[in-house]
Order: C-alpha cells, then structure tokens, then sequence
C-alpha cells in the first residue's frame, strides 16, 4: 500500500507519541520503584499485623523491594539484636527504645536528607521525639508511637471516699490519699511499677537541671530535687505492687503508660476505672515523660537509602502510621494523628500528652532505675537524709552519663 506524504507524516507522528508514552511509562515505573530492588529485613517486637500496612503500601509503590518482618520477644529483644548486629546477621531495619541513643547509636546510620529530614521530621513529629531520636540537625530514629505516663483511678473508690475529681495536681493528689484513697508510690520497682519514670516525672516538673546541653552531666540534688523526692517519700507505699493492687481494688490511684491499659484489663475486666493526665507542680506549664519505640536503619545494611525510604514511610505516612495505631492500639506519635484521637476516651490523654512530654539524655531505664531504687530505699530506711540521697544519686547518674 502507499502512503501519500501527508499520511507518512501522521503516521510518524503517531509512532513519536507512542514511543514518548512508552518512555514516559517505563521512566514513571522507574521512578516509583526507585530504580533499585532491594530484599529488606525489619525486626521488632509487634506482630506482623502491626507493619502490614506500611509494607504493604510501601512495596507497592516500590516494586523492586521486598520486605520481612520478625517479631522478637521484648524480654529478649536487645540482646537478640545486639548479637545479630554482631554476627552481621542482623536486621536492615530495628526497633530502638526511646532512651537507647546514647547506648545504640554506634549502631545506626542516619537518615539521609532526602528520606528524611530534620525539618520534616519536626514538622511531623512532637518535640519529645526530636529529644529522643536526633542530634543537631540528624535524624537516627523516627517513632512509631509516644505513650506517656498518665493517672489510673478506681471510680468506685473516689465516689465512695467523695471525690468527684481525678487530681491534676500533686498537692490534689495527696488530698485524695488523705482522704483515704491509696496510691501505689513512694516506694520503689518493682512494689511501685513505674517508680523511675514518676521520679523522672516530678525532676522534670520541679526543674531540676536535667539538660545535658553542651555539658555532660545533670544537677538534680537542689532545692528542685529536694522538693520533687520529698514528695515522693512523704507518701507510704501499699505493700503489694501496682497491678495487682490496682486489679483488686485495693489500691485506687496508680501512675503507668497506655501499656498498662490492656494488663490491668486482663486481670480484671470489671474494673470501673478513668485514665486522668498526670498530676503537675505547675499546670500552667505541664510536662510529662513518654517511653516508646522508633524505627532505625542498621549501619550494616546494604541497603541503607531505601530502608530510610520505608521508615520515613512506616512512621509518616498517613496510612501506614494509622495502620500501625489500630493493629496495636498504642497512641499516635504523628502530628495529624495526634489532633485526630485527641479528643477519643480511648487515648485522648496520651494522644495530648505527647505535645507536652519533654526529655533528657537519660541513661537507660534499667541503669537508672538502680540508682533511684538505691536512692528511694536510703531515704525510707533513714540511712539518708533526702539531699543526701539525691547527691550521691546525681553522683551515681552522672557516672554513667560519662
């Protein structure tokens, strides 16, 4: 058949639009799977419904990755993944503690800008995780969630004593003991489950020199100090420990995370209960600690700049983040989220508590606990007297921080 001139040019033109469709395709798909394949392991300790959302998500957009996921025991998590890291076993992508910086860093390599950066990690993010997770202008972890220490009450208990409210203050807080109502403090791990983090607590609030800014040690033997443990110590102890006393009602008042929801549950599932923000020195300017997890990338991965791509994904991504929420039911670490559920009973306290949750290069929580533990005991035993409690104490922190 011949083509006329005119027709030579259509068809010509035809096949150019073609070919730059094609290439225009081919180079999205390019693109959207970022050119590379990659087979990525994750290790935590959720199940794999917890990050089935986000790997989900993100391998569709990223076809030539694959991803597994491992769940580890918590009680054996740390050492597992310290031995692995060793061997050069270990995972691409982990879950790091809140307060395992300083112990793991040496672990991890940062999130490169353009997976992750600072700017938009403070966006997304409150500032309790740019505490936790970055230094300076570096990324090393993203979270998952923020939980944060809260009041547990027993209802029944506050009615029957006349209290119609939680208190939001310490000294409402030793009213409602003295009117009868008992809480589990004062005492230390394990009678009063969460003893470390509620000294921590009420440091932070006093306004003890917790910041280790440009200096390597912490100052919390003043009149800051002396005021937070003197509250502490001047309250008694129950003699049983904190879920159980609070599971069979014997105990009416305790301090824990949203973690401790679903125990205290499993113990007794009739308890009439309400979860009230954590008391404050000042409610004028509130502050609260958080305990949680985060995502970082092994620096033995040999695939470093896509297992960034999927943390940034897994913890900022809507979907993903939302994802993660409802298969663990842990509060929301990302900002749309945050004014999502902060209204909802279900985590609406720690959901507001996250903005407000402040944190310090502290030691890891096992290292402290022992020299507050030490530090609680003296007092009560009156082997100490509180500032010389706190000064050997501060002692104690300081030589681990260096």
């Amino acid at each position: 058949m011949n083509l006329s001139k005119s027709q030579l040019i259509i068809l010509g033109v035809v096949a150019l639009v073609v070919i730059i469709f094609a290439v225009v395709v081919i180079t999205g798909i390019g693109l959207r799977t970022g050119g590379e394949k990659a087979s990525l392991t994750v290790w935590g300790i959720d199940s794999e419904s917890a990050f089935a959302p986000a790997i989900s998500g993100f391998t569709k957009e990223r076809r030539g990755v694959e991803i597994e996921y491992k769940q580890i025991q918590e009680a054996r998590y740390e050492k597992d993944l310290i031995d692995a890291l060793a061997a050069g076993t270990g995972p691409d992508i982990f879950m790091l503690r809140s307060d395992w910086l300083s112990k793991h860093g040496n672990k991890i390599v940062p999130a490169p800008e353009n997976s992750l950066s600072i700017g938009s990690f403070n966006n997304n993010f409150p500032q309790v995780a740019s505490q936790d997770f970055t230094s300076g202008n570096t990324v090393y972890a993203s979270p998952l969630y923020i939980d944060t220490l809260a009041l547990y009450y027993n209802r029944d208990i506050f009615d029957k004593e006349g209290i119609a409210l939680p208190p939001n203050t310490w000294d409402n807080f030793k009213t409602a003991v003295s009117r009868g109502v008992t809480a589990s403090f004062g005492g230390y791990s394990p009678l009063v489950t969460r003893a470390t983090d509620i000294i921590n607590a009420l440091f932070m609030q006093a306004g003890a020199d917790l910041s280790l800014q440009n200096k390597s040690f912490v100052r919390f033997s003043g009149s800051e100090g002396v005021r937070a443990l003197d509250l502490y110590t001047d309250i008694n102890p129950p003699s049983v420990d904190s879920y159980s006393g609070f599971a069979d009602e014997s105990v009416g008042m305790i301090i824990d995370y949203q973690s401790a929801k679903p125990i205290l549950l499993g113990r007794n599932p009739f308890l009439n209960f309400g979860i009230a923000p954590l008391p404050q020195f000042n409610p004028g300017a509130p502050v609260v600690p958080a305990r949680y997890y985060g995502l970082a990338v092994s620096n033995k991965s040999s695939s470093e700049s896509i297992a960034w791509d999927f943390v940034s994904y897994a913890t900022s991504n809507l979907s993903a983040a939302e994802g993660y929420l409802l298969a663990t039911g842990r509060p929301p670490a990302l900002r749309s989220l945050i004014q999502e559920y902060i209204n909802t009973p279900a985590l609406g306290v720690f959901a507001s508590q996250a903005l407000i949750a402040r944190s310090w290069n502290m030691p890891p929580v096992e290292e402290v606990s022992e020299v507050f533990n030490t530090m609680i005991q003296s007092v009560l035993s009156g082997e100490n007297n509180i500032r010389e409690a706190l000064t050997q104490a501060e002692l104690s922190i300081n030589n681990i921080i260096r």
